[in-house]
C-alpha cells in the first residue's frame, strides 16, 4: 500500500539524483532529446501537405513571406480570423532560414512542430525529475517522446506540438517554483521567468488554453492549501509585464488591422462556438478522449491505470496532487466542449507521462494481476490493430489500390516490404506485452517506447507516403511541371479548380489559384487560354456547355484518380489545356481584329 503523505514535504531527498546538470542526469537528458529528435523527424520530409489545417497554416504563412504582411493572418484574399499569430512567425522564421516561400518545401513549414516535440519530452524529463527523480524522469521524457499522438503532431506544421512545448515549460517551471518554496528556498528568477515566457506564448499561439490548463491547476492547488507560499515566489507582477510584452504588440496591431474582427471571429466565431455545437462535424461521445488515449498514448497504455491510482493513493502529497490538478480539471473541459478532436488533450499527456512511469518505476503493476493483465491486453490489441492497418492501408490507398478492388489479391496484400514492416511493429509490441504481462512494467515501458518509436517510422516514413491514392493535391502540382503550365515554377497563368478545394492545391500550386465551378473554369480558360483547369467528373458536363459557347476546345492531357480523405469520397480530376495550336489561332484572331478596327 502507498504511502500518503498529510504534508505538503518534497517526496524524493534534495540530493544530488535531482541535479539537472549533474553528470549522470546530463546523460539522460540527452538520451531523452535525441530519442525524441529521432521519433519527430518521421515524416517530416516524406509526407506531402496534409489536408486541411496543415495546408491552411502552410498557406498564411507562405502568404505572409510573399506580402510582407506580418500581422493579418489570410487564406488567399478571406482573413484568417481563427487562431493567433505565433505559429505563422515560427513557420515564417524557419521557411527564411532554410527554405524559401517559392520553394514550397513542406518540412520547412515543420521544423517548428518538430522542434516542440523534442523541447516538449526534454521538459517533461526535467517535471518528472523534480518531482520524482531520474528513473522516473527518464522513462517519463521517453514515453512522452514515443507517444504517436506527438508523433504526429511533431510531423504536421500547425499549433498544437509548440502549444504543448509551452505548456509542458510553464508547468515545469511551476513544480520547480512550488518545490523551493516548500523547501524554504528563494525560487530564483530563471523559473519564474522562464514560466511567464513560456505562458506569454501559449497564448500567442492559441489563445486561452494554456492559461486555462495552469490557471485550473493554480486553482486546484489554492482550492486544497490557500498559504501558498509559491504564488508570490511567482512573480506575478513581473510575469503580468512580461506576457504583455510577447502579447500586446500584435493583439493591438490586429485589432486595429481587422477593425475588431479578429476577435469577434475568434472568440465568438470559432472558439465559443466549439463549446456549443461540433464545428465541421468534429463530435465525439462522452469519454471520446479517453477511448482514444491508449492509441493516441500508446506505449503508456499499460501504465496509465496504475498511474493514476497511485497519484489518487498518494494525492495528498503534492507532487501527486499537482499532476491530478494538471489532468483532471482540463480533462473534464475538453470532454464537455461539443467540438472535439484528438490533440485538444495532447497538452495533458506530459503529467500522464510521468503518471505512468512513476508506477512502473514503483513497481505498482506488480501487486494486481487483473489490472497488470488488463493493460497488457489493451496495449496488445492496439499494437495488434496497428501492424494489421500496415498491411491493409497500401492495399486501399496504395499504388495497386485500383486492381485492388478488382479482385482481391493475395500478392498485393502479403508483399515482403509490408510483412516485413508489419511483423517488425508486431514483434516489438509481443515484446513490450510479455514484460507487462510478467509485472517487469518498468523495463516494459522502455521496451513500448521503442516499439512506438519503430512504429512512428514504419508508418510516417514507410506506409503512408506510399499511398498514392491520396496524393491529389501533388498529382495535380506534378502535372502542371510536366506540362510547363506550373504558375509558380513556369510562371504559368494560375489554373482553376471546380469541384476540388482542398487548401494542399492552393499551396502547392500557388496563392492565386482559382476555386469555383465549371462554367467559371472554362470562362477562365478561355481568357486566360495558357492556364489550365482542373475539373472534377461532377463538372465535366459544365465546363464543356460552357467552353462550347465560348468557342473554345479545351484538351484534357491528364487524368488523376484518388480519393479525397477530407471528405471521404472517391474523385476523378482531368486536366484541361488550350494547346498552343488553338492559342496562336485566337492570337492571330486578336491581331486581325486589332488591324480590321476603323
Amino acid at each position: 500500500m502507498l504511502s500518503s503523505a498529510s504534508s505538503d514535504s518534497f517526496a524524493p531527498a534534495n540530493n544530488g539524483s535531482l541535479a539537472i546538470f549533474s553528470r549522470a542526469n546530463v546523460l539522460r537528458l540527452l538520451l531523452v532529446i535525441l530519442f525524441s529528435l529521432a521519433v519527430a523527424s518521421a515524416g517530416i520530409n516524406a509526407l506531402p501537405p496534409l489536408d486541411r489545417d496543415e495546408a491552411r497554416f502552410a498557406q498564411a504563412t507562405t502568404q505572409m513571406l510573399e506580402t510582407g504582411d506580418y500581422v493579418n493572418i489570410r487564406f488567399q484574399d478571406q482573413e484568417r480570423n481563427k487562431k493567433p499569430v505565433g505559429i505563422y512567425w515560427l513557420q515564417a522564421a524557419s521557411v527564411e532560414l532554410v527554405s524559401s516561400a517559392k520553394a514550397r518545401e513542406i518540412w520547412a513549414y515543420r521544423l517548428p512542430s518538430l522542434i516542440s516535440a523534442v523541447i516538449a519530452s526534454a521538459f517533461t524529463f526535467l517535471a518528472a525529475l523534480r518531482l520524482y527523480g531520474p528513473n522516473t524522469a527518464l522513462l517519463s521524457g521517453l514515453l512522452m517522446a514515443a507517444a504517436p499522438g506527438l508523433a504526429g503532431e511533431a510531423t504536421i506544421a500547425k499549433t498544437d506540438a509548440a502549444l504543448l512545448a509551452s505548456i509542458v515549460m510553464t508547468q515545469t517551471a511551476f513544480i520547480y517554483v512550488i518545490a523551493r518554496a516548500y523547501e524554504g528556498r528563494a525560487a530564483g528568477w530563471v523559473w519564474p521567468l522562464i514560466f511567464w515566457s513560456a505562458l506569454g506564448l501559449g497564448i500567442l499561439l492559441k489563445g486561452p488554453i494554456a492559461p486555462m490548463v495552469t490557471g485550473l491547476t493554480a486553482v486546484a492547488l489554492l482550492a486544497r492549501n490557500r498559504q501558498a507560499p509559491w504564488l508570490r515566489a511567482l512573480r506575478p507582477l513581473i510575469g503580468l509585464v512580461i506576457v504583455t510584452l510577447i502579447v500586446a504588440p500584435w493583439a493591438i496591431l490586429i485589432g486595429l488591422e481587422t477593425d475588431g474582427r479578429f476577435y469577434t471571429e475568434a472568440l465568438g466565431g470559432d472558439m465559443l462556438s466549439k463549446v456549443g455545437a461540433a464545428q465541421e462535424s468534429h463530435s465525439g461521445p462522452p469519454g471520446y478522449y479517453l477511448i482514444l488515449l491508449w492509441a493516441l498514448f500508446w506505449p503508456a497504455s499499460a501504465l496509465i491505470a496504475p498511474g493514476v491510482a497511485c497519484a489518487i493513493a498518494s494525492r495528498r502529497a503534492w507532487p501527486s496532487f499537482f499532476l491530478l490538478a494538471w489532468i483532471v480539471p482540463s480533462w473534464l473541459i475538453f470532454e464537455i466542449t461539443a467540438t472535439k478532436l484528438p490533440h485538444y488533450t495532447l497538452p495533458l499527456y506530459p503529467a500522464l507521462a510521468i503518471l505512468a512511469a512513476r508506477a512502473a518505476n514503483l513497481g505498482a503493476t506488480k501487486r494486481r494481476i487483473i489490472t497488470r493483465r488488463v493493460g497488457a491486453g489493451v496495449y496488445f490489441i492496439v499494437g495488434l490493430a496497428v501492424s494489421i492497418a500496415i498491411v491493409l492501408l497500401p492495399l486501399l490507398f496504395g499504388e495497386d489500390a485500383a486492381a485492388a478492388f478488382e479482385g482481391f489479391s493475395l500478392k498485393a496484400m502479403f508483399t515482403s516490404e509490408r510483412l516485413i514492416l508489419a511483423a517488425l511493429v508486431f514483434a516489438a509490441t509481443c515484446g513490450a506485452t510479455l514484460l507487462f504481462w510478467r509485472g517487469d512494467a518498468y523495463r516494459g515501458g522502455f521496451a513500448a517506447a521503442a516499439a512506438s518509436g519503430i512504429l512512428a517510422f514504419t508508418l510516417l516514413e514507410g506506409v503512408l507516403p506510399s499511398l498514392d491514392q491520396l496524393k491529389l493535391s501533388p498529382s495535380i502540382s506534378a502535372a502542371l511541371d510536366d506540362l510547363d503550365r506550373h504558375p509558380i515554377r513556369d510562371g504559368a497563368p494560375p489554373p482553376v479548380l471546380a469541384g476540388y478545394y482542398e487548401p494542399s492545391a492552393v499551396f502547392l500550386i500557388g496563392t492565386n489559384t482559382i476555386l469555383t465551378n465549371g462554367d467559371a473554369a472554362a470562362a477562365h480558360l478561355a481568357k486566360n487560354p495558357g492556364a489550365a483547369a482542373i475539373i472534377e467528373a461532377k463538372h465535366q458536363q459544365a465546363f464543356a456547355t460552357k467552353a462550347q459557347a465560348l468557342g473554345i476546345a479545351p484538351k484534357p492531357v491528364a487524368r488523376i484518380d484518388g480519393f479525397n480523405y477530407s471528405k471521404g469520397d472517391w474523385l476523378t480530376l482531368t486536366l484541361y489545356i488550350i494547346d498552343d495550336q488553338q492559342i496562336a489561332a485566337k492570337q492571330a484572331a486578336l491581331k486581325r481584329s486589332i488591324i480590321n478596327r476603323p
